[in-house]
């Protein structure tokens, strides 16, 4: 949006927090971490030598063989398997499986691990697997737990994967929770372990927790008949809501190393006692309530691959365009910026005599030719259609640019909605005045009672047989009134948005607001909502014309140059742009940071809220900047790569000339031999994988697209997950400001949505963005209902949810689906989207053919010079015409019915040269790790980079999450306050508190004197419970040892400390 003064802009931003990598500080002496798991060593195995050398020290050959030899144990060990078996799908209802009982279950030390593909929307907690005790139903905690939970204070977000655990004797259960949220839907290998001291938490191999609470044997033999191993919930009806495969139950806790060769299929029959493949599962288990066994599940097998790709965006960016990655490849290769050629639509709206347009050809063609001068340098040209409608009702009317209709008369003065057409926002924006009541109602329309606290002179101003409608009527509700918003305007019009930028005109209360554009990444981009909004004084005058070139920008992915500065909701905003970077700010790397400005030079010194210092070669003469036009007059390289990109991801159909969408990253070799190299490849960048055929409709284009919204991350439409939005459906939207909002009638608050098209669904995908924090006797949705084609309408009962998770329901349905219904007795949940999406076979489908692919080659291929025709969607190939030692450059194309895409980024590769992937960590490439994978989030990068706040040891690389492991290492020693406490620089000292002023204290229980001095707790992994019996809650200290002001939770008092700051 662009405007002429200093009016405030807003974005609605997604903050991440994101650390930062640290390095081992190499040593000659013993570190704690060294001398922890000397002392591990020896409590597990009695008078054994510490073998196991420390992180950070490369392991020995034939180490293993001295391992101390395991007591055997008497049960005898279940059968494992050859075969990796099936995965089972439990529905999380009743089909939960319990251990029979002729397998004795660890009292000890032991191992579970398995694969696990969660489902989006699980009960907080819910039980994935357990130990439990059927005899104590009182103390249902006792035993072990691994599962899903919210670690949030709110309880409905942030869901990870969690271990708990409470020993016989322990006073309390202790959990530990993985690292990040889990994905749903998506496969994770996640294993546990107990070794007498410590209990631990692994997720596709990497350590992500541990902690060391509990101590000796988890049960005594005098209970172990109570004891009862459970797999896929338990008797609280926490049931989970997934596929399992390949569960493995040890009797003694495996290394770090030995769970990685299991996850990657070597098997480990020391100790085992039970691998359970599922192939026969009855012959080991029993089902629990209603007898039924988990079913198959017949979708892709667990694995971790070989190649992630997942181009994440910065924590400050939207979609895989915004990828630095992606965006490096655009900026470098000339090819993905080729030409092209882009369709829009200037909508001119007439009175009935079509004398009187909103726009003059002059203008048009004005504006045209400049648009095609500033953006033909960069390889776009725009070709123009307009569109004439012929209406002087709608031409009549008053168009708002920016304001809502459901803002006017709200009781609230809003500034977009203050025109005189809108009666000055229904009278709220300007002095009340006092109406007679003899004039109220009395067939005239009396302008001091033309309000809504009149009802509008009692609807005398709306009527056209006494007045002009088109300059009295502003009761929003009246379809006589002399104002539309622009939404309303584009539903009157339909015009389709897949084959067209749109450009609409509208005024605005702000004489100053020039345009609005719709983000690409808005759902509304394609379709009759979406396009761009220009004031007509703005449009195609000499001085004028930068506006429209500026909006598209926008259209185009594009942010205000100032957008780090100006743009940012706090000073520790993920987009607060310090230097020129592709992760903050505009994203762009090569405009520097700027605050809003509208002069045509660099602006002067001023009081920034997180900055107070000069700005430099500012880009003022950027388009996407505020100056004028006689001072604007380019894009640069990293905004013109972004345009090109979105135009490849989003807007595809708005060229005439078609072209399948580009691999956007180059091929990565993810194995070789002397004979052979194989390579994999990222998909297009659109995520898409079937061509659109040219006589497909519009509409069937959008459905179809529609099926692949399961690759994005996150809400499709709402700004910020857990956070209300204007943006989605609720039991009270609607509802007057001020009011209570009705209670929902007994069976629930219900919405209904029905599809455009009847599918045998395979999957219900819902977004539901916000629900209260409250816990409830219901979940957030406690009925869904689908409803069928032949009238056998299907229940699928309760469903909990996260609300930044969408939730996910795989369906046995056999009939036809045409909607869906929701019912709720929680007037806060608010549901942005829903996505239904079809069996594989679904004839609407049948018309889309699978895109292919071709691979080149330098040297070519002897069979194939022009390159290897590849039909299936693996994106994976052996290459076997190698010598060893030869060097090969090898390309990837997107292949349609009708054309071909731009070649992907080269990879070049000398067989026989080490990679990212090959379990070796090559320093000299800039590697700091090295997993044998090029999977994201375990630790180690698909580029060979430690992740923040993982440290990685060993070759091939083995990683653990270090902050919070109560472990102080010397490279955490200045930023862990977790593990080592304050930290005071060599050279300095602490000045702590010396004397206490308080407002109340209860002597005998809290002195206040306890705040002075040294703070008593100086790890915050010390728990917090036994830390308060002996510092009344000043263990806030620590981390913000300067805060004056601590509520007492327990005794509602407050303590006023004195604090000076350290020297």
């Amino acid at each position: 949006m662009k405007v002429w003064s200093f009016i405030q802009c807003l974005a609605i931003l997604l903050v991440l927090c994101v650390g930062s990598d640290c390095g081992t500080v190499l040593r000659k002496t013993r570190s704690k971490r060294e001398l922890v798991k000397i002392r591990e060593a020896k409590a597990v195995f009695p008078g054994a030598c510490a073998t196991r050398l420390p992180r950070g020290k490369r392991s020995l050959p034939a180490l293993d063989r001295r391992l101390p030899r395991q007591r055997r144990r008497s049960s005898p060990v279940e059968d494992a398997s050859s075969s990796r078996g099936k995965a089972v799908y439990f529905t999380g209802r009743g089909d939960q499986l319990r251990l029979k009982p002729g397998v004795e279950i660890p009292k000890g030390n032991f191992t579970l691990q398995m694969w696990v593909k969660a489902e989006g929307g699980q009960h907080s907690s819910t039980i994935i697997a357990g130990l439990f005790d059927k005899c104590f139903y009182a103390s249902s905690d006792r035993g072990w737990l691994l599962g899903i939970k919210a670690v949030s204070e709110q309880g409905n977000r942030d869901p990870r994967f969690f271990f708990s655990l409470k020993t016989d004797r322990a006073h309390k259960v202790t959990f530990i929770h993985s690292n990040a949220r889990y994905l749903p839907n998506h496969w994770a290998h996640v294993a546990v372990t107990y070794n007498g001291f410590y209990m631990k938490l692994y997720v596709n191999g990497a350590q992500t927790a541990v902690s060391r609470e509990q101590s000796g044997d988890v049960f005594s033999p005098l209970t172990k008949k109570c004891k009862v191993l459970m797999v896929g919930g338990n008797a609280l009806n926490h049931n989970y809501r997934g596929s399992v495969e390949r569960v493995g139950l040890w009797r003694r806790a495996l290394s770090q190393r030995q769970i990685i060769r299991d996850m990657h299929g070597h098997e480990d029959l020391v100790d085992l006692v039970i691998r359970e493949t599922f192939e026969h599962p009855a012959r080991k288990w029993l089902a629990v309530k209603d007898g039924s066994f988990p079913i198959p599940d017949e979708g892709p097998r667990a694995g971790l691959g070989s190649l992630d790709t997942t181009l994440e965006p910065p924590a400050c960016g939207q979609t895989v365009c915004d990828n630095t990655e992606v965006v490096r490849n655009y900026n470098q290769f000339w090819s993905f910026r080729h030409p092209k050629t882009v369709r829009y639509r200037v909508v001119n709206v007439f009175d009935d005599s079509q004398r009187k347009p909103t726009v003059t050809d002059q203008q048009i063609h004005l504006q045209h030719q400049h648009m095609n001068e500033a953006f033909s340098m960069y390889n776009i040209t725009w070709k123009l259609t307009v569109h004439n409608v012929s209406n002087s009702s709608l031409y009549n009317r008053l168009v708002l640019a920016n304001c809502d209709i459901s803002k006017v008369g709200d009781e609230d003065c809003d500034p977009e909605c203050n025109h005189t057409l809108t009666g000055f926002d229904a009278g709220y924006c300007k002095p009340r005045t006092r109406c007679p009541e003899h004039k109220q109602g009395n067939g005239v329309c009396d302008p001091e009672c033309n309000c809504e606290n009149y009802g509008y002179d009692n609807g005398d101003c709306c009527n056209p047989s006494i007045t002009d409608v088109t300059k009295t009527c502003f009761n929003p509700a009246s379809h006589l009134r002399a104002y539309l918003d622009v939404k309303e305007l584009k539903e009157i019009l339909k015009l389709d948005g897949s084959t067209h930028l749109n450009i609409f005109f509208a005024n605005s209360s702000d004489e100053d607001l020039a345009g609005v554009a719709t983000w690409p990444w808005d759902k509304e981009a394609l379709t009759h909502l979406g396009g761009i909004v220009l004031n007509p004084s703005f449009y195609g005058t000499f001085g004028h014309t930068h506006t429209m070139i500026h909006e598209i920008g926008h259209s185009l992915g594009l942010y205000h140059v100032f957008r780090g500065i100006s743009e940012i909701e706090s000073c520790n905003d993920a987009c607060l742009e310090t230097e020129p970077s592709l992760e903050t700010g505009d994203l762009c790397a090569d405009t520097n940071p700027t605050p809003k400005y509208k002069h045509c030079r660099d602006p002067e010194p001023g009081n920034e809220t997180c900055s107070n210092r000069n700005f430099v070669h500012t880009p003022f003469n950027n388009y996407m900047s505020y100056a004028d036009d006689d001072c604007t007059d380019s894009f640069t390289l990293n905004q013109v790569a972004r345009m090109h990109c979105y135009l490849d991801l989003i807007y595809q159909t708005w060229q005439p000339e078609y072209r399948p969408p580009p691999v956007p990253m180059a091929p990565q070799v993810v194995e070789q031999e002397q004979d052979f190299i194989t390579v994999e490849w990222f998909p297009p960048i659109s995520g898409h994988f079937y061509d659109r055929r040219q006589h497909t409709t519009n509409e069937n284009f959008e459905i179809l697209t529609l099926m692949h919204l399961m690759y994005l991350l996150g809400p499709p439409d709402v700004e910020q997950a857990c956070e209300p939005s204007v943006r989605t459906w609720s039991p009270h939207n609607g509802m007057d400001l001020g009011m209570v909002p009705p209670p929902c009638p007994l069976q629930g608050c219900m919405l209904q949505l029905e599809f455009a098209y009847p599918v045998v669904p395979d999957s219900l995908t819902v977004w539901v963005t916000f629900s209260s924090q409250e816990e409830t006797v219901l979940p957030a949705i406690h009925n869904i209902i689908l409803l069928t084609v032949g009238g056998n309408n299907l229940s699928l009962g309760p469903s909990n949810l996260f609300c930044d998770t969408p939730l996910t329901i795989k369906l046995d349905v056999l009939e036809k689906v045409y909607g869906v219904q929701f019912f709720t007795m929680e007037q806060h949940l608010e549901i942005d989207a829903t996505l239904l999406t079809s069996k594989p076979d679904c004839p609407l489908c049948r018309e889309c053919e699978p895109l292919h692919y071709r691979l080149l080659r330098q040297p070519p291929f002897v069979h194939a010079p022009q390159g290897v025709m590849l039909r299936d969607s693996m994106r994976r190939y052996m290459d076997r015409e190698v010598e060893y030692g030869g060097i090969y450059t090898y390309q990837v194309q997107t292949i349609s019915s009708r054309s071909e895409s731009e070649s992907s980024p080269p990879l070049t590769h000398r067989l026989g040269a080490p990679y990212c992937g090959d379990g070796l960590i090559q320093r000299s490439q800039g590697e700091e790790c090295d997993d044998m994978n090029t999977m994201n989030g375990d630790g180690c990068s698909g580029h060979c980079k430690k992740e923040s706040f993982f440290n990685c040891i060993d070759e091939p690389s083995m990683c653990y999450y270090y902050d919070g492991d109560g472990i102080c290492e010397d490279f955490e020693r200045e930023t862990s306050v977790k593990d080592c406490g304050l930290y005071t620089p060599n050279g300095f000292l602490d000045q702590w508190a010396t004397s206490v002023e308080v407002s109340h204290e209860e002597r005998l229980y809290c002195p206040a004197d306890v705040a002075a001095g040294y703070p008593a707790i100086t790890k915050v992994s010390v728990p917090l419970g036994s830390a308060l019996e002996h510092t009344c809650l000043i263990s806030i200290n620590i981390i913000f040892p300067k805060f004056a002001c601590l509520k007492l939770k327990k005794y509602e008092r407050y303590i006023n400390i004195i604090l000076n700051g350290g020297f």
